[in-house]
């Protein structure tokens, strides 16, 4: 019996051994990296060198060396790193501020921002202090395009009164790797110290953008003359390229001016090409404005599935300046999916009668008490467009949002893009900026898209614009009600293709539907009543329509107060807003950050790109 108990006992032992074996399995890391060895150990400075043997560097990820006085160095110790991204594994750097005669250990890192991926630990000895003494660079901090602070200090004067003491500095054309050639000299440039103390802060001025220095103190006695170690550093660029997001056939680009470098800054804007360094003189590019700060612009003529360059630019008085160049590969794909020119619906040019026949018995449904705002009058659309077929889809706006990679309006005054409440999205989103994804919930592709905000649905037609190489917008009032009564082929009908709105329209006050459930109007146009209201480019305002009467107004859109925070037109009413179904009954929502689970909106354009 006791036996039979003692191997019971080893078989449940060794179960348990076996499974924490496979809970604590290792994964290999999907980054590696190695710490190689030193190109040069001073007394207070050393060059490290590290390689990655694993995995492949991107934007946004830093590598570097952490040190300490004590074994197993992380970051929380001391650490200089680089977010320098380039096609080479191997990387070199400095580490400053250490002692003399001091032995420190050093591991290599990389970062991705989440998780940190250390190398193997290798150890150092800095050198002995010189009889004569020494003097260091502790730090070079406030790095600008064009200035710079070296913290000097003298550590021992070696028993020599000290007649003068500053650093001295010239710029490099690569990127330093020791042994250094062209240490700095006094004979060169120097920023002397005022008489009295051992330690200042020295304001390198006049420095180029981007640019290499090296920067070695020095301090003068009757006998010597006792140089530093040579620390470098990189002025900042007055021009940066920033983040880009690539469409199909456009990209957003991005660029910032930090500062007027030397002179005002007259001109600024990107250029982009297939090579790694475009110009203003050999590639495309766009002028944006003038001045300091952040811009942006969405720029087309791009091809499927390339890679291209873009740098930022600024003039001055001095020439033209560059940003550093960023790679980017435009998508692969359906631009518009579900949708071919020939949902593009054409509508000929024409006079109607615009407005509400009862307008003097019947109150406004926007506040059930208005009457007599919305005379009949006579509008003629002088040129033809070209409507879609349906309401924008859900599968259609996630294409945008997958480029746009923002969850805030570009367009001002700053909105929300979409409706916060996101349980009542018919899309999701995963991931963060700028590697959000978003995609239908399920069954939801062909919904019209609601739940976004009059600017986001305006940004939406500049990249589609851009994308497609037309002019793509938002109709106007006039242009909507037109169309929605069937454009020239009108057979008067209340609401939009039938005096029966149950055909034509979804309104069962539970939700939207899949576009295109119910009949068309006489010119082949779906849901113009009901489903989603359609936004269109009009501010609203309740005299408009008085405005025109006794005339025939050619092409009317109010959009004089289109910059401001204001009530925006929608049309056609919704699933769940029957006041508003027939074909001339105006609707208005709050302001332009309002968005409900009703709004959504389709596009016209005045002449139809090659493909789509």
């Amino acid at each position: 019996m006791k036996n039979r108990i003692f191997l019971f006992l080893m078989v449940t032992l060794i179960t348990l051994f076996v499974t924490s074996c496979k809970e604590d399995e290792i994964v290999e890391s999907s980054m590696q990296v190695t710490t190689q060895g030193f190109a040069q150990i001073g007394q207070t400075t050393a060059f490290v060198s590290g390689y990655i043997v694993k995995g492949t560097l991107s934007e946004g990820m830093v590598r570097g060396f952490c040190w300490s006085e004590s074994s197993s160095p992380t970051v929380e110790d001391n650490k200089v790193e680089t977010s320098k991204v380039t096609d080479e594994n191997g990387y070199m750097l400095q580490l400053v501020g250490l002692e003399p005669t001091t032995e420190y250990y050093v591991r290599a890192y990389v970062s991705d921002g989440n998780s940190i991926y250390y190398g193997n630990e290798l150890q150092f000895t800095t050198k002995d202090i010189p009889g004569d003494g020494w003097c260091v660079i502790d730090d070079i901090t406030k790095i600008t395009p064009t200035t710079a602070i070296a913290l000097m200090q003298i550590a021992d004067n070696g028993g020599s009164e000290v007649l003068e003491y500053g650093v001295c500095y010239t710029e490099t054309d690569t990127e330093p790797i020791p042994p250094v050639d062209n240490e700095p000299t006094i004979d060169g440039k120097t920023v002397v110290a005022d008489a009295g103390g051992y330690a200042f802060d020295a304001l390198l001025e006049n420095l180029s953008q981007n640019t290499h220095y090296l920067v070695r103190p020095y301090f003068k006695t009757e006998e010597s003359l006792v140089y530093g170690e040579t620390v470098w550093f990189t002025t900042m660029n007055f021009v940066k390229t920033g983040d880009v997001f690539p469409g199909y056939q456009s990209a957003y680009l991005y660029g910032e001016v930090l500062m007027d470098a030397g002179s005002a800054t007259i001109e600024r804007g990107v250029c982009w090409g297939p090579t790694p360094t475009p110009t203003i003189e050999n590639d495309s590019f766009e002028k944006i404005d003038k001045g300091v700060g952040s811009y942006y612009s969405i720029v087309g003529g791009l091809e499927k599935g390339h890679t291209y360059y873009v740098r930022a630019y600024a003039k001055n008085s001095d020439g033209v300046f560059y940003g550093l160049p960023v790679e980017f590969t435009t998508r692969t794909g359906d631009i518009v999916p579900g949708m071919t020119l020939e949902d593009m619906v054409l509508v000929e040019n024409g006079i109607f009668d615009m407005g509400n026949p009862n307008t003097d018995t019947e109150a406004s449904p926007i506040d059930n008490k208005t009457m007599g705002k919305e005379p009949v009058h006579k509008v003629q659309i002088s040129k033809k467009f070209y409507m879609c077929r349906y309401e924008l889809t859900v599968e259609q706006m996630c294409v945008f949002l997958n480029v746009y990679q923002s969850r805030n309006s570009r367009t001002q005054p700053v909105k929300a893009l979409h409706n916060s409440s996101t349980n009542a999205w018919s899309f999701e989103y995963s991931g963060t900026a700028p590697n959000l994804v978003y995609k239908p919930r399920a069954g939801k592709n062909r919904y019209p898209v609601v739940n976004v905000t009059w600017p986001a649905v305006e940004q939406y037609c500049e990249w589609l614009s851009a994308e497609l190489g037309v002019k793509v917008r938002l109709p106007s009032e006039a242009e909507w009600e037109y169309a929605a009564r069937g454009g020239n082929k009108s057979q008067g009908y209340v609401y939009s293709g039938s005096d029966n709105s149950s055909e034509v329209s979804v309104s069962t006050n539970n939700s939207t539907a899949p576009v295109g459930t119910k009949k068309p109007n006489e010119l082949g146009l779906y849901d113009m009543t009901g489903n989603a209201m359609e936004y269109c480019r009009d501010f609203f305002d309740w005299d408009f329509y008085g405005g025109h009467t006794g005339e025939i107004a050619v092409d009317p859109v109010n959009a004089g107060k289109l910059t401001a925070d204001g009530k925006m037109i929608v049309r056609g009413g919704s699933f769940r807003h029957p006041a508003y179904l027939k074909v001339y009954t105006r609707g208005c929502n709050q302001h332009k950050g309002d968005a409900g689970n009703h709004n959504g909106f389709r596009f016209v354009m005045e002449k139809l790109p090659v493909d789509l």
